[in-house]
Protein backbone atom coordinates (compact mmCIF):
# COMPACT_ATOMS: atom_id res chain seq x y z
CA UNK A 1 0.00 0.00 0.00
CA UNK A 2 2.79 2.47 1.08
CA UNK A 3 5.56 2.66 -1.20
CA UNK A 4 7.64 4.59 1.63
CA UNK A 5 8.55 3.74 4.81
CA UNK A 6 6.37 4.72 7.40
CA UNK A 7 5.26 4.80 11.26
CA UNK A 8 1.87 3.26 11.73
CA UNK A 9 -0.60 4.45 14.51
CA UNK A 10 -0.27 1.91 17.31
CA UNK A 11 -4.01 1.69 18.49
CA UNK A 12 -4.79 -0.19 21.92
CA UNK A 13 -1.42 0.06 23.72
CA UNK A 14 0.57 2.67 22.25
CA UNK A 15 -1.13 5.37 20.93
CA UNK A 16 -2.14 8.60 21.68
CA UNK A 17 -5.92 7.63 21.42
CA UNK A 18 -5.09 5.27 24.33
CA UNK A 19 -4.49 8.24 26.48
CA UNK A 20 -7.57 9.37 27.59
CA UNK A 21 -8.49 5.69 28.96
CA UNK A 22 -5.75 5.54 30.98
CA UNK A 23 -6.42 9.01 32.50
CA UNK A 24 -9.71 7.44 33.74
CA UNK A 25 -8.17 4.77 34.72
CA UNK A 26 -5.44 6.35 36.89
CA UNK A 27 -7.84 8.30 38.72
CA UNK A 28 -10.82 5.66 39.29
CA UNK A 29 -8.81 2.44 39.56
CA UNK A 30 -12.19 1.20 36.70
CA UNK A 31 -11.04 -1.13 33.86
CA UNK A 32 -7.89 -0.91 32.59
CA UNK A 33 -4.99 1.16 31.41
CA UNK A 34 -5.00 1.08 27.60
CA UNK A 35 -1.68 0.92 27.65
CA UNK A 36 1.08 -1.92 27.15
CA UNK A 37 2.87 -2.70 30.30
CA UNK A 38 6.05 -1.40 29.49
CA UNK A 39 4.51 2.66 29.77
CA UNK A 40 2.02 1.58 32.66
CA UNK A 41 3.79 -0.83 34.78
CA UNK A 42 6.20 1.76 36.57
CA UNK A 43 3.30 4.30 37.55
CA UNK A 44 0.30 1.44 37.34
CA UNK A 45 -2.04 2.73 40.70
CA UNK A 46 -4.44 4.67 41.71
CA UNK A 47 -3.75 8.45 41.43
CA UNK A 48 -5.40 11.39 43.76
CA UNK A 49 -4.60 13.54 40.92
CA UNK A 50 -3.80 13.45 37.40
CA UNK A 51 -2.08 16.69 35.63
CA UNK A 52 -1.52 16.03 31.33
CA UNK A 53 1.14 17.91 29.68
CA UNK A 54 0.19 18.03 26.26
CA UNK A 55 2.67 19.88 24.41
CA UNK A 56 1.92 20.65 20.57
CA UNK A 57 4.43 19.21 18.43
CA UNK A 58 6.96 17.81 20.86
CA UNK A 59 7.63 14.93 19.28
CA UNK A 60 10.18 12.52 19.70
CA UNK A 61 13.02 13.49 17.64
CA UNK A 62 12.87 16.55 20.11
CA UNK A 63 12.22 15.03 22.94
CA UNK A 64 14.91 11.75 22.69
CA UNK A 65 18.00 13.57 22.46
CA UNK A 66 17.53 15.42 25.37
CA UNK A 67 16.10 12.75 27.57
CA UNK A 68 19.25 12.19 30.04
CA UNK A 69 21.12 16.01 29.73
CA UNK A 70 17.77 17.77 30.66
CA UNK A 71 17.21 18.23 34.39
CA UNK A 72 12.79 18.40 33.69
CA UNK A 73 13.42 15.62 31.19
CA UNK A 74 15.91 13.55 33.46
CA UNK A 75 13.59 13.69 36.53
CA UNK A 76 10.83 11.15 34.15
CA UNK A 77 13.59 9.02 32.76
CA UNK A 78 15.39 8.21 36.96
CA UNK A 79 11.25 8.30 38.57
CA UNK A 80 8.86 7.34 36.25
CA UNK A 81 8.50 6.41 32.24
CA UNK A 82 10.07 7.86 29.42
CA UNK A 83 8.75 6.18 25.94
CA UNK A 84 8.02 6.25 22.63
CA UNK A 85 4.68 6.04 21.53
CA UNK A 86 2.52 6.78 18.11
CA UNK A 87 0.67 9.76 17.54
CA UNK A 88 -2.77 9.06 15.63
CA UNK A 89 -3.37 9.78 12.21
CA UNK A 90 -3.86 12.02 10.50
CA UNK A 91 -0.87 13.38 12.86
CA UNK A 92 -2.50 16.64 13.37
CA UNK A 93 -3.92 18.71 16.50
CA UNK A 94 -7.50 18.69 15.45
CA UNK A 95 -7.18 15.06 15.79
CA UNK A 96 -5.56 14.57 19.03
CA UNK A 97 -7.09 17.61 21.38
CA UNK A 98 -10.47 16.04 19.87
CA UNK A 99 -9.25 13.36 21.26
CA UNK A 100 -7.93 14.16 24.40
CA UNK A 101 -11.07 16.36 25.27
CA UNK A 102 -13.53 13.80 24.15
CA UNK A 103 -12.24 9.91 24.33
CA UNK A 104 -12.66 9.85 20.44
CA UNK A 105 -10.02 9.03 18.04
CA UNK A 106 -10.65 10.27 14.32
CA UNK A 107 -13.25 7.27 13.18
CA UNK A 108 -15.26 8.10 16.16
CA UNK A 109 -15.14 11.92 16.28
CA UNK A 110 -14.77 12.89 12.55
CA UNK A 111 -12.55 15.94 13.53
CA UNK A 112 -9.87 14.19 11.18
CA UNK A 113 -7.74 17.58 10.38
CA UNK A 114 -7.38 20.83 10.47
CA UNK A 115 -9.84 21.31 7.72
CA UNK A 116 -12.72 19.23 5.99
CA UNK A 117 -15.87 19.43 3.87
CA UNK A 118 -19.04 19.74 6.38
CA UNK A 119 -21.70 18.23 4.25
CA UNK A 120 -24.14 20.37 6.96
CA UNK A 121 -23.18 23.94 4.86
CA UNK A 122 -21.67 22.62 1.99
CA UNK A 123 -18.62 23.94 2.24
CA UNK A 124 -14.72 23.44 3.69
CA UNK A 125 -14.52 24.39 6.85
CA UNK A 126 -12.14 24.61 10.06
CA UNK A 127 -13.57 23.42 13.07
CA UNK A 128 -11.24 24.71 16.00
CA UNK A 129 -11.90 28.37 14.72
CA UNK A 130 -15.76 27.66 13.54
CA UNK A 131 -15.13 28.95 10.21
CA UNK A 132 -14.80 28.76 6.65
CA UNK A 133 -11.55 27.11 5.55
CA UNK A 134 -8.70 30.19 4.22
CA UNK A 135 -11.43 32.72 6.22
CA UNK A 136 -9.07 35.28 8.03
CA UNK A 137 -11.93 35.60 10.91
CA UNK A 138 -12.92 33.11 14.04
CA UNK A 139 -16.46 31.89 14.04
CA UNK A 140 -17.80 32.94 10.75
CA UNK A 141 -20.20 29.98 10.04
CA UNK A 142 -23.28 30.98 9.70
CA UNK A 143 -26.81 28.83 9.15
CA UNK A 144 -25.18 25.96 11.89
CA UNK A 145 -25.18 25.50 15.03
CA UNK A 146 -21.92 24.51 16.91
CA UNK A 147 -23.87 21.55 18.59
CA UNK A 148 -24.90 20.61 15.20
CA UNK A 149 -21.37 19.47 13.72
CA UNK A 150 -18.70 19.51 16.73
CA UNK A 151 -18.60 16.56 19.14
CA UNK A 152 -20.67 17.15 23.10
CA UNK A 153 -19.51 14.34 24.88
CA UNK A 154 -16.40 15.10 26.99
CA UNK A 155 -14.14 13.47 29.44
CA UNK A 156 -14.94 16.23 31.96
CA UNK A 157 -18.57 15.31 32.29
CA UNK A 158 -17.71 11.71 32.65
CA UNK A 159 -15.21 12.40 34.47
CA UNK A 160 -17.70 14.95 37.30
CA UNK A 161 -19.93 11.87 37.00
CA UNK A 162 -17.27 9.80 38.75
CA UNK A 163 -17.00 12.56 41.41
CA UNK A 164 -13.46 14.08 39.91
CA UNK A 165 -13.10 17.94 39.44
CA UNK A 166 -11.39 18.75 36.23
CA UNK A 167 -8.85 21.74 35.93
CA UNK A 168 -8.18 23.27 32.22
CA UNK A 169 -5.26 25.77 31.08
CA UNK A 170 -5.04 26.59 27.83
CA UNK A 171 -3.44 30.04 26.59
CA UNK A 172 -6.18 32.57 26.49
CA UNK A 173 -6.32 33.02 22.34
CA UNK A 174 -8.17 29.52 21.83
CA UNK A 175 -10.70 29.98 24.28
CA UNK A 176 -13.12 32.00 21.92
CA UNK A 177 -14.29 29.62 19.65
CA UNK A 178 -17.70 27.21 20.05
CA UNK A 179 -15.15 24.43 19.85
CA UNK A 180 -13.42 25.38 23.20
CA UNK A 181 -16.83 26.10 24.95
CA UNK A 182 -18.01 22.02 23.66
CA UNK A 183 -14.79 20.90 24.38
CA UNK A 184 -14.10 21.84 28.04
CA UNK A 185 -17.56 21.47 28.99
CA UNK A 186 -17.21 20.09 32.53
CA UNK A 187 -14.40 21.46 33.11
CA UNK A 188 -13.40 24.54 35.14
CA UNK A 189 -10.86 26.61 32.25
CA UNK A 190 -8.07 28.85 33.55
CA UNK A 191 -6.85 31.33 30.72
CA UNK A 192 -2.76 32.17 30.57
CA UNK A 193 -0.83 34.54 28.89
CA UNK A 194 2.23 32.99 29.17
CA UNK A 195 4.05 29.81 29.30
CA UNK A 196 5.46 31.05 33.61
CA UNK A 197 2.00 32.03 34.13
CA UNK A 198 0.11 29.08 33.60
CA UNK A 199 2.33 26.64 34.80
CA UNK A 200 2.52 28.50 38.49
CA UNK A 201 -1.03 28.64 38.24
CA UNK A 202 -0.88 25.40 37.81
CA UNK A 203 1.43 24.32 40.49
CA UNK A 204 -0.58 26.34 42.87
CA UNK A 205 -3.80 24.36 41.92
CA UNK A 206 -2.05 21.27 42.21
CA UNK A 207 -0.89 21.90 45.92
CA UNK A 208 -4.31 22.99 47.02
CA UNK A 209 -6.75 21.15 45.81
CA UNK A 210 -7.75 17.73 48.49
CA UNK A 211 -10.09 16.51 46.30
CA UNK A 212 -9.47 13.61 43.32
CA UNK A 213 -9.06 16.25 40.59
CA UNK A 214 -7.78 16.29 36.59
CA UNK A 215 -5.79 18.53 35.67
CA UNK A 216 -4.78 19.68 31.96
CA UNK A 217 -2.30 22.03 30.70
CA UNK A 218 -1.82 22.81 26.75
CA UNK A 219 1.35 24.82 25.42
CA UNK A 220 1.34 25.73 22.22
CA UNK A 221 5.00 27.90 21.24
CA UNK A 222 6.75 25.07 20.06
CA UNK A 223 4.32 24.07 17.24
CA UNK A 224 4.30 27.76 15.78
CA UNK A 225 8.44 27.91 15.95
CA UNK A 226 8.29 25.22 14.34
CA UNK A 227 5.84 25.55 11.26
CA UNK A 228 7.50 29.08 10.63
CA UNK A 229 11.08 28.02 10.66
CA UNK A 230 11.30 24.61 10.41
CA UNK A 231 12.15 21.59 12.84
CA UNK A 232 16.30 21.21 12.36
CA UNK A 233 16.10 25.16 13.06
CA UNK A 234 18.09 26.69 15.69
CA UNK A 235 14.51 28.80 16.45
CA UNK A 236 13.16 25.39 17.53
CA UNK A 237 15.50 24.23 19.49
CA UNK A 238 15.59 27.26 21.05
CA UNK A 239 12.46 27.29 21.71
CA UNK A 240 12.24 23.69 23.08
CA UNK A 241 15.18 24.45 25.53
CA UNK A 242 13.22 27.31 27.00
CA UNK A 243 9.81 25.46 27.56
CA UNK A 244 12.01 22.93 29.08
CA UNK A 245 13.64 25.08 30.87
CA UNK A 246 10.78 27.13 32.61
CA UNK A 247 8.95 23.90 33.24
CA UNK A 248 11.91 23.05 35.52
CA UNK A 249 12.33 25.89 37.20
CA UNK A 250 8.17 26.39 37.77
CA UNK A 251 7.17 22.81 38.51
CA UNK A 252 10.59 20.77 38.04
CA UNK A 253 10.54 19.79 41.88
CA UNK A 254 7.35 17.48 43.01
CA UNK A 255 4.86 17.82 45.65
CA UNK A 256 3.70 15.57 47.96
CA UNK A 257 4.06 12.73 45.36
CA UNK A 258 0.30 11.54 45.32
CA UNK A 259 -0.44 13.26 41.80
CA UNK A 260 0.36 11.49 38.47
CA UNK A 261 2.17 13.70 36.26
CA UNK A 262 2.27 12.80 32.40
CA UNK A 263 3.85 14.81 29.74
CA UNK A 264 2.52 14.15 25.79
CA UNK A 265 2.45 15.45 22.64
CA UNK A 266 -0.10 15.24 19.78
CA UNK A 267 2.68 14.78 16.72
CA UNK A 268 6.47 15.65 16.18
CA UNK A 269 7.04 17.67 12.94
CA UNK A 270 8.94 17.02 9.06
CA UNK A 271 10.74 19.44 7.10
CA UNK A 272 9.57 20.77 3.82
CA UNK A 273 10.49 23.91 1.55
CA UNK A 274 7.52 26.18 0.35
CA UNK A 275 9.49 26.44 -2.84
CA UNK A 276 9.43 23.05 -3.90
CA UNK A 277 5.65 22.67 -2.62
CA UNK A 278 3.67 21.17 -5.53
CA UNK A 279 0.30 22.81 -6.28
CA UNK A 280 -2.46 21.10 -7.82
CA UNK A 281 -3.87 23.48 -9.68
CA UNK A 282 -1.46 25.34 -10.69
CA UNK A 283 1.14 22.39 -12.39
CA UNK A 284 0.81 22.05 -15.41
CA UNK A 285 0.80 18.24 -15.17
CA UNK A 286 -2.00 18.28 -13.19
CA UNK A 287 -4.29 19.67 -15.90
CA UNK A 288 -7.76 18.33 -16.03
CA UNK A 289 -7.56 17.24 -12.39
CA UNK A 290 -10.79 19.58 -11.83
CA UNK A 291 -13.05 17.06 -13.77
CA UNK A 292 -12.47 14.60 -11.31
CA UNK A 293 -13.08 16.87 -7.71
CA UNK A 294 -16.50 17.23 -6.30
CA UNK A 295 -18.32 20.45 -6.33
CA UNK A 296 -20.66 22.09 -3.86
CA UNK A 297 -24.35 23.12 -5.24
CA UNK A 298 -23.22 26.42 -5.77
CA UNK A 299 -20.35 25.31 -8.63
CA UNK A 300 -17.43 25.84 -6.30
CA UNK A 301 -14.71 22.85 -5.94
CA UNK A 302 -14.98 21.20 -2.57
CA UNK A 303 -10.85 21.67 -1.79
CA UNK A 304 -8.77 21.62 0.11
CA UNK A 305 -9.06 19.61 2.96
CA UNK A 306 -6.17 18.28 5.34
CA UNK A 307 -3.06 19.97 4.69
CA UNK A 308 0.09 19.82 2.77
CA UNK A 309 1.49 16.68 4.59
CA UNK A 310 -2.18 15.09 3.91
CA UNK A 311 -4.36 16.27 1.32
CA UNK A 312 -7.94 15.00 1.53
CA UNK A 313 -9.99 14.87 -2.06
CA UNK A 314 -13.39 14.39 -2.37
CA UNK A 315 -13.83 12.76 -5.86
CA UNK A 316 -17.32 12.58 -7.90
CA UNK A 317 -18.81 9.28 -8.16
CA UNK A 318 -17.10 6.48 -10.52
CA UNK A 319 -14.15 8.12 -11.11
CA UNK A 320 -12.25 7.34 -8.11
CA UNK A 321 -10.06 4.72 -9.26
CA UNK A 322 -9.65 6.91 -12.49
CA UNK A 323 -8.47 10.01 -10.18
CA UNK A 324 -5.99 7.61 -7.99
CA UNK A 325 -4.10 6.64 -11.28
CA UNK A 326 -3.69 10.13 -12.79
CA UNK A 327 -2.67 11.27 -9.38
CA UNK A 328 0.10 8.32 -8.61
CA UNK A 329 1.51 8.73 -12.62
CA UNK A 330 1.70 12.53 -12.08
CA UNK A 331 3.14 12.36 -7.78
CA UNK A 332 5.25 8.91 -8.68
CA UNK A 333 8.68 9.51 -6.43
CA UNK A 334 7.17 12.51 -4.32
CA UNK A 335 3.72 10.91 -2.66
CA UNK A 336 1.73 8.22 -1.87
CA UNK A 337 -2.18 8.42 -3.23
CA UNK A 338 -4.14 6.04 -1.37
CA UNK A 339 -7.84 5.46 -0.62
CA UNK A 340 -9.33 6.87 2.53
CA UNK A 341 -12.29 3.48 2.50
CA UNK A 342 -8.60 1.14 2.55
CA UNK A 343 -7.13 3.33 5.16
CA UNK A 344 -10.37 2.79 7.61
CA UNK A 345 -10.20 -0.96 6.56
CA UNK A 346 -6.45 -0.74 8.00
CA UNK A 347 -7.65 0.97 10.71
CA UNK A 348 -5.11 3.87 10.44
CA UNK A 349 -8.21 6.36 12.09
CA UNK A 350 -8.69 4.37 14.69
CA UNK A 351 -10.32 1.24 15.92
CA UNK A 352 -13.87 0.31 14.97
CA UNK A 353 -16.30 1.20 12.52
CA UNK A 354 -16.96 4.74 11.38
CA UNK A 355 -19.00 7.02 13.13
CA UNK A 356 -21.78 8.86 10.85
CA UNK A 357 -19.82 12.09 11.51
CA UNK A 358 -16.58 10.37 9.68
CA UNK A 359 -18.15 8.83 6.97
CA UNK A 360 -19.57 12.90 6.40
CA UNK A 361 -16.52 14.67 6.46
CA UNK A 362 -13.81 11.77 5.12
CA UNK A 363 -12.39 12.10 1.63
CA UNK A 364 -11.85 9.62 -1.27
CA UNK A 365 -8.76 9.77 -1.58
CA UNK A 366 -5.43 11.30 0.26
CA UNK A 367 -2.37 12.61 -0.44
CA UNK A 368 0.60 11.51 1.43
CA UNK A 369 3.77 13.46 0.64
CA UNK A 370 7.07 11.49 0.99
CA UNK A 371 9.74 13.11 3.34
CA UNK A 372 10.86 16.84 2.69
CA UNK A 373 7.64 16.95 -0.09
CA UNK A 374 4.12 19.01 0.30
CA UNK A 375 1.29 18.82 -2.09
CA UNK A 376 -0.75 21.46 -1.64
CA UNK A 377 -3.54 23.96 -3.02
CA UNK A 378 -3.43 27.51 -4.36
CA UNK A 379 -5.06 30.43 -4.19
CA UNK A 380 -3.55 33.48 -3.15
CA UNK A 381 -4.18 35.06 -0.43
CA UNK A 382 -6.11 31.93 0.86
CA UNK A 383 -5.04 28.92 0.48
CA UNK A 384 -0.74 29.35 0.19
CA UNK A 385 2.17 26.93 1.58
CA UNK A 386 4.40 29.19 3.48
CA UNK A 387 6.07 26.98 6.14
CA UNK A 388 9.11 25.39 6.25
CA UNK A 389 7.62 22.56 9.39
CA UNK A 390 4.76 20.56 8.95
CA UNK A 391 2.77 17.38 10.03
CA UNK A 392 -0.10 15.04 9.25
CA UNK A 393 1.53 11.70 7.81
CA UNK A 394 2.74 8.73 8.73
CA UNK A 395 6.96 9.73 8.77
CA UNK A 396 8.57 9.06 11.63
CA UNK A 397 9.30 12.75 12.29
CA UNK A 398 5.88 13.39 12.54
CA UNK A 399 3.88 9.93 13.76
CA UNK A 400 6.95 9.12 17.19
CA UNK A 401 6.13 11.26 19.89
CA UNK A 402 6.44 10.82 23.99
CA UNK A 403 5.09 9.53 26.62
CA UNK A 404 6.64 10.53 29.67
CA UNK A 405 4.94 9.63 33.40
CA UNK A 406 6.15 10.03 37.01
CA UNK A 407 4.52 10.86 40.56
CA UNK A 408 4.64 14.06 41.32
Amino acid sequence: MFDTEVVLPEYGGRSFADLPQMVRYALTGQGDSGLSSELISPVDRRWKKVAVFFIDAFGWRFCQPRLRSDPFLRRFVEGGVAEKMTAQFPSTTAAHVTCIHTGMPPIESGIYEWQYYEPLIDQIVVPLLFSPAGSKMRNALEDVEPEEILPTQTVYRDLEDMGIRSCAFQPALHLVSPYARLTYDGAEVVPYRTLAEGLTSLKRRLSEETDPSYFFFYFDGIDQVGHVHGPDSAHINAEVDAFLATAEQVIGEGLDGDTLLLMVADHGMGEIDPKTTIYLNIEPEFDGIERFLRRSEQGDLIVPAGSCRDLFLYINDGLIEEAQVFLEMRLRGRASVLRCADLVERGLFGLGPPSEAFDAHIGDLVILPHAGQSVWWYERGKFEQRHYGSHGGLTAAEMEIPFLARPY
